[in-house]
């Protein structure tokens, strides 16, 4: 090395080490005891978080608001290790740090998130904790509060004989539930499952779920927090969905509502000589593929609301279906940053061919397709929404619509094929049920809301068959039918 770049090499040595040196305005703190500390929240609040799970972080802001800079002596989680929250400030986590600095008119983040352990608790209950700030010489605090909800954590667990299931706790479902062939498992009123990402219920025996109006069964994503201020209770693709193997028979729904999973409910190939599943009051709604997919089985239902999915709500192919007084809409949204994707509105598929997995093709005759005062509408008025009629082979399709207000005349690939025996009758074609609200705008914001309950204005007003009406006297909210000038088409009887 030369002498006049040995020089440089030690200026510029020395200069950085001058620079590394200075600390600007942090080597004059204030020491005035009213100059203190401002936050963004005086609490910090947490939803609904379940035992055992960890939740995401929230964030707030500490803010020195003086003309010198602060040095916070000793910021603390005041019940580390109890309360299951944890902290992070400005980017290092731990439950108490020291001399933290914070520049004049400057700020810093503060993380939170918390995993609370088991409560002892069946209901839920109010978690507290603070984080306590010291300023020279003053104590500041944040309060931290979550409602903590104990639950009943499965993780790919199979139940082998017949089980009441305890509903004072939610469940917690990782992986997956299954209903062993042969086995009774009943669920009754006011039971929450909490599916994991990916978990499923799958049945080879029986399910029976029984809620009732006031505490329905629920089976949903275990997630209950928001995306983009949306509650992850909205958004569809939570959880992998429910699946009746071809040996479950009998299964019985009443009062259940079943939400935001990836599939609805799939019925695997069986037999339609006896009945799969009877669903009454159940509402089953925003799923990112299909709502409702059987092949080949008996399934009735009654009063259920069926709505909002990527893919068809009902694709039955083969079988035998009866629906009566049910409400079938679909108005899935297209937010794909929020986890739904572009969809056709697609309503009902009444199929008789399936690919089985070795690609060789599965012909099954629809015995029966009936729907009774039943609304079908799709929010876009093309073919897509209507409903869809696919055969193939010597297969038989045996349709019937009474007193329906549906999105245009079943359509099929030929409408003269003497296998497809199609009756209508007393039905409102092509004229919108003006639902009460299918827009996923509230104020300018997106909240994927819907209520499908009818307008004063709906054509579907007291047109419905009052004989088949006589049978479901209650509509899904318990409102009588037949306490004016007629009964109304759908699920939901306007008051």
């Amino acid at each position: 090395m030369d002498q006049s770049r040995g020089i440089s090499f030690v200026f510029l040595l020395l200069l950085l080490l001058g620079f590394g040196s200075c600390r600007d305005d942090f080597e004059d703190y204030s020491k005035n005891p009213r100059n203190l500390l401002s936050f963004s929240v005086d609490t910090l609040r947490f939803d609904t978080v379940l035992s055992t799970v960890n939740t995401p972080f929230k964030a707030f802001m500490v803010y020195n608001r003086n003309e010198k800079a602060l040095l916070i002596s000793s910021v603390k989680l005041k019940r580390a290790g109890e309360s299951g929250f944890k902290i992070n400030v400005d980017g290092m986590a731990g439950n108490e740090f020291n001399d933290v600095e914070i520049r004049a008119n400057d700020s810093l983040y503060i993380l939170v998130d918390i995993k609370p352990e088991i409560q002892g608790n069946n209901q839920p209950a109010i978690i507290n904790d603070y984080i306590e700030f010291t300023t020279n010489g003053q104590q500041q605090n944040v309060v931290l509060e979550a409602c903590g909800q104990d639950v009943v954590v499965w993780k790919g667990i199979s139940i082998a004989t017949d089980t009441v299931l305890d509903s004072r706790k939610p469940f917690l479902i990782y992986d997956s539930l299954v209903v062993e062939e042969g086995v009774v498992v009943d669920a009754g009123e006011g039971t929450t499952f909490y599916m994991y990402k990916n978990a499923e219920i799958i049945v080879k025996g029986t399910l029976r779920l029984s809620g009732t109006s006031e505490k329905p069964v629920v089976v949903r994503g275990y997630r209950t927090d928001a995306l983009l201020g949306i509650p992850y209770d909205l958004i569809p693709g939570q959880w992998r969905g429910i699946r009746f193997t071809a040996t479950s028979f009998n299964n019985v729904f009443e009062y259940v509502h079943i939400r935001n999973g990836s599939s609805g409910i799939v019925f695997e190939p069986s037999s339609p000589d006896v009945d799969k599943l009877t669903m009454k009051q159940v509402k089953l709604s925003n799923f990112k593929g299909p709502l409702l997919h059987s092949v080949n089985c008996r399934i009735k239902a009654e009063n259920c609301e069926f709505s909002n999915s990527q893919e068809a709500l009902l694709t039955l192919i083969g079988g035998n279906y009866t629906f009566i007084h049910c409400t079938m809409a679909n108005y899935y949204a297209s937010a794909r940053e929020a986890g739904w994707g572009n969809s056709d509105n697609e309503t009902v598929r009444l199929l008789t061919y399936c690919l089985k997995e070795d690609g060789d093709t599965v012909h099954y005759s629809i015995e029966q397709a009936a729907f009774y005062n039943t609304i079908i509408w799709g929010m876009k008025e093309q073919a897509s929404s209507e409903i869809q009629l696919r055969k193939s082979g010597d297969a038989v399709i045996n349709y019937y619509f009474e007193n329906c207000l549906i999105n245009a005349d079943a359509t099929n690939d030929d409408v003269n094929d003497p296998s497809i025996v199609p009756t209508v009758v007393n039905c409102i074609i092509n004229k919108n049920p003006e639902f009460l609200d299918t827009s996923p705008l509230k104020d300018g914001k997106d909240e994927f809301i819907y209520d499908f309950r009818i307008d004063s204005i709906s054509p579907a007003l007291n047109v419905a068959n009052r004989q088949v009406a006589e049978r479901i006297p209650y509509d899904m909210n318990g409102v009588s039918r037949l306490s004016d000038d007629g009964p109304d088409i759908g699920a939901y009887e306007r008051k």
